[in-house]
């Protein structure tokens, strides 16, 4: 069994807002994209979402989706909170 991994493009709309709100509030920080992960000759698969790491908070997200995860996938908030999240933790 082996095992494929493949870079997983980020939604256009997604990365300008998440561009948008580190550019609007001067913060450095790198949009990382996520992965495909499978196991040749089964059908099992993983998405590993995209990742942004601010202050050692790890923010994650998925295409077509508006929640936000934080750290891991137990925790998450509305994307259009996440502006007052990076806030409160600068």
């Amino acid at each position: 069994m082996q095992i494929v991994k493949e870079k997983l493009e980020i939604d256009e709309v997604l990365e300008k807002k998440i561009n948008n709100l580190l550019k609007f509030n001067n913060i450095k920080a790198k949009l990382e994209k996520g992965n495909i992960i499978s196991l040749t000759n089964t059908n099992i698969a993983y998405i590993e979402p995209h990742s942004l790491e601010i202050n050692e908070t790890t923010y994650l997200f998925f295409n077509e989706c508006e929640d936000v995860y934080m750290n891991d996938l137990t925790k998450s908030i509305p994307l259009k909170e996440l502006e007052h999240f990076i806030k409160c933790t600068f």
